[in-house]
This record gives C-alpha cells, structure tokens and sequence, in this order.
C-alpha cells in the first residue's frame, strides 16, 4: 500500500513541475514580448520617422521656412548651415539664379529646414527663426553668407548686424534671440534630417529627388525643368 501512495504522490509531483514548467514559459514569452515592444517604443522616440522632409515641413509648418508658390507641382527643400563654406559658395551663386528663375517666376516652392550642423552655428540658426517671424528669414540667410569670412560672423554681433541687414525690427529680433525661444524646434529639425540620412551640408530635395552638394544652376535646372516639362 506504501508503494501505491509514492507512487501517486510521484506522479503528482510531476505533473506539479511540468505545470511550473509551463507557467514559467508562458511568463519567459510574455517578458521578452513587453520588452520588444518597448524597445520599439524607445526607436520610435529616438528617431521620428517621416516619409519625407517635404511631408515634414507640410505637417509643422512652424518649423520651416518657405517662398514661392505654395501650390506649385515643384518643390525645392534646402538643408543648409551658416558655417558651411559650400553653403556660402551655393548662396552667394547659384541660390539667387533658382530664386530668379523660377521663385519669383511662380514655379517652384522653395523650402528651407533650419539647421545646424554643430553648437557652433546653433545660435545663428536660431537667429534665423527669430528674422522668420517677422518675414525675413531669406534676407537673414542671404547676409548672413555675405559676411561669411567675417571673424564674428556666427557670434552675437555678427548675428544681430546680419539682422539689421535683413531690415528687421532691432528690439523684437533681440529679444527672441535673448529668449532661444526656437532652441527646441531646431532640436527637432536637427533630428528629423539626421533621421532621413543628411549628415553634411548643403543637401536638397526637388520632389523627393536628391541634390548633394554646392551644385552648380545647371544641375538644379535640369532636374526643375524635366519635372515643369520645360
């Protein structure tokens, strides 16, 4: 009789590991499960994923710059950094041509993501957004490559002469360059186009086709004009 309760209780113990077993396989899979998942999460949060810089820029306005037509069948989007020696060569020759040729003409849209390729241009960038918001962010740009080779060029009183160049109002332009008011959306834009693979400057998009490179108008030109049908 002793053997037939050991042998009872032997069987019971099995099936007690074999049910722990079971559990502890279940909760191994749900583990894994929740940590993929957040790991996924934090990729997400990490790097926002955006089909395109265009779609971006449509989708948070506020955060780009634009001229031109908005409803033209071309778009152009700039990437571009103040202490970019081939940006100052693209500005001071080949940007005024696009600008005449086809901005004020009606054909293109012009886009431009404020960036900033290192802290030492992160200030002028700011300074950017801050000529935007009175409408003068283009002319901002255009003195800021000007003065280029100035020794203070990027610091504050290059900045705040470029500024004054680009005819905005003194005060109002000092005090959102005193705020950093745009610290955080630069932030963004700088991940946005780290995100769609932009690590270096100038960089364009003409309806999603890439322009590397202080290009000389020719190139854009041939690109613009087989989207119009020119």
């Amino acid at each position: 009789m002793a053997k037939k309760v050991s042998k009872k209780r032997k069987v019971q113990s099995q099936k007690q590991r074999t049910n722990w077993v079971l559990i502890g396989g279940v909760i191994a899979v749900g583990v894994i499960g929740l940590f993929a998942l957040l790991f996924l999460s934090v990729q997400e949060t990490a790097a926002p994923q955006t089909a395109s810089l265009e779609d971006y820029c449509n989708a948070n306005p506020d955060r780009c710059m634009v001229k031109g037509n908005e409803n033209a069948a071309v778009t152009v989007v700039e990437i571009s950094d103040y202490g970019c020696t081939h940006c100052r060569t693209y500005y001071t020759q080949t940007e005024p041509l696009i600008d005449a040729r086809y901005v004020q003409s009606g054909d293109i849209k012009y886009v431009v993501v404020p960036f900033a390729l290192s802290p030492a241009t992160f200030q002028a960038a700011n300074g950017g957004l801050c000529a935007g918001e009175q409408d003068r962010f283009f002319e901002y740009s255009t003195a800021m490559f000007s003065q280029y080779d100035d020794a203070d060029a990027r610091e504050r009183s290059g900045i705040l002469r470029a500024a004054a160049a680009a005819g905005v109002d003194a005060e109002q332009f000092s005090e959102c360059l005193n705020q950093t008011r745009y610290n955080n959306i630069l932030q963004q834009n700088i991940r946005t186009v780290s995100a769609a693979g932009v690590n270096s400057t100038p960089n364009f998009f003409i309806n999603g086709q890439h322009i590397e490179g202080a290009q000389p108008f020719a190139a854009f030109q041939q690109q613009i004009d087989a989207l119009l049908g020119s």
